[in-house]
């Protein structure tokens, strides 16, 4: 128990944290959603092409807060306060030039291949392109934020990065309402789902501003002395891009294989002709599941600082306790909330899609489905983060790459478009590649190799 109470103590912010920028992804769907008929499902259906998209750039870049968090964590264990400050340092040279690298590159190619996704027909591929790259331009700020929240991730200051995710929100949510539905007595437009991707872009540099602002405080700029040029270091700099080039891969790789499940169940759409009902459904369904997953890694990265902060001082034992530990808590949260999922789905999913009642009977089944593999989601998440706060990152990039495109996306492609099985089909893949990823986790965690790693 005190394992846990430290986990959760850490972690409670961490998800607090993560949930609520993740409720600015969940408050574009949900409040587009509420738009008229057909414009609401097509908005709904392109942004489950556009967000896979939009994180396999921004998530491979923000990957720089992988390295930057393992390595923190050492020096923090290690009592090298300043050592950890010139961390942060290095870590934010590579993400002001890796955040506007990913800005230029994702914002040139979503034409090609947000239109190649796009195979519900109707208004999403227009609707999903336009969204992809205005939410681009936002990468760059999502790149330092993840920079800034690594430290202080690492240093046990988990609850700064909920002070920066919680203005976001509700600045988002603010913002929104005024973009999607237009305001003429303040001579607003209506821009319905661009103007979810302007907002989402404002809020992101919001909480960025708040994040520094934090860190330029008096307690952490004298104990840590982050800005220093002195602090240059390319050792450092390569130590944290080793970490951070498996750990964005892996996010690449896992948003490859939803952009390509999303591409499938638009291939369904099209030939049963339903519009983008099926779509619709597979983006609610995301989000809902997001609220299960968001939070088991933001679990998984309070743990990845115990892990890294025990292997820092000496006690490979207890990092394997944390991870256990944590992993159990996790596993008992899923089989609640699935319970939740197999007793009322329909009115679960209309939470997110209030405006299409065939969009939740659509995704009614498929919830039920994947309510099977939520305890080795668990696990799988859990300890996945886990092995990166210990170093053991290639490992991480090398299985995703081998689930996703060996059992995942062909999976998916097999029992939905190919066999006829629809959006069940895709669903029952997803949920198998869940439980593969938890057992293959698991497995790695019982071994001793990730206990050696040298940071």
């Amino acid at each position: 128990m005190p394992l846990v109470r430290r986990v959760v103590r850490l972690g409670v912010w961490v998800v607090l944290a993560m949930v609520t920028q993740y409720l600015v992804n969940v408050a574009d769907n949900a409040m587009v959603g509420r738009l008229q008929g057909d414009e609401a499902t097509a908005s709904q259906a392109a942004l489950g092409v556009a967000m896979p998209f939009f994180w396999a750039f921004g998530g491979f870049f923000a990957a720089v807060g992988a390295g930057t968090q393992a390595i923190t964590g050492r020096r923090y264990a290690e009592a090298d306060y300043k050592g950890a400050g010139a961390v942060l340092f290095n870590a934010l040279c590579i993400a002001v030039i890796a955040g506007l690298v990913g800005t230029t590159l994702g914002w040139l190619a979503c034409p090609k291949g947000v239109g190649y996704l796009a195979e519900g027909g109707g208004q999403q591929e227009a609707l999903a392109i336009e969204y992809a790259q205005i939410r681009m331009l936002g990468v760059a700020g999502m790149v330092v934020t993840f920079a800034y929240k690594a430290f202080f991730d690492g240093v046990g200051r988990t609850y700064v990065h909920l002070w920066a995710a919680v203005a976001m929100n509700v600045f988002n949510v603010v913002l929104n309402y005024f973009f999607i539905y237009g305001n003429d007595a303040l001579g607003i437009p209506k821009m319905a789902l661009a103007g979810a991707g302007y907002a989402s872009v404002i809020s992101t540099y919001l909480g960025l501003l708040i994040i520094a602002l934090v860190a330029h405080r008096k307690h952490y700029r004298t104990k840590y002395v982050f800005y220093r040029l002195h602090h240059f270091d390319p050792g450092v700099m390569w130590r944290i891009v080793k970490l951070m080039v498996p750990s964005g891969a892996a996010t690449v790789v896992l948003m490859a294989g939803f952009a390509l499940f999303m591409r499938f169940v638009g291939v369904i759409d099209t030939e049963a002709g339903t519009g983008n009902v099926y779509g619709a459904a597979t983006k609610a369904i995301m989000d809902i599941a997001g609220v299960c997953f968001m939070p088991l890694i933001a679990f998984g990265t309070a743990t990845a600082t115990c892990v890294s902060q025990s292997l820092g001082a000496g006690k490979p034992n207890l990092a394997a306790r944390y991870g256990w530990e944590a992993s159990r808590v996790g596993v008992l949260a899923m089989i609640v909330i699935g319970l939740l999922f197999l007793a009322i789905p329909e009115p679960i999913i209309a939470v997110v899609s209030p405006n299409d009642p065939s969009v939740a009977a659509a995704g009614a089944n498929s919830l039920r489905i994947i309510t099977i593999g939520l305890p080795l989601m668990a696990i799988g998440l859990v300890l996945s983060q886990a092995l990166f706060g210990a170093g053991a990152n290639v490992f991480v990039a090398v299985a995703e790459l081998m689930l996703h495109f060996g059992l995942f996306v062909p999976g998916a492609w097999l029992l939905g478009p190919t066999l006829g099985y629809g959006m069940e089909g895709v669903w029952a893949a997803a949920t198998l590649y869940i439980c593969a990823l938890g057992i293959v986790m698991g497995a790695k965690f019982l071994g001793h190799g990730w206990r050696k790693i040298k940071l």
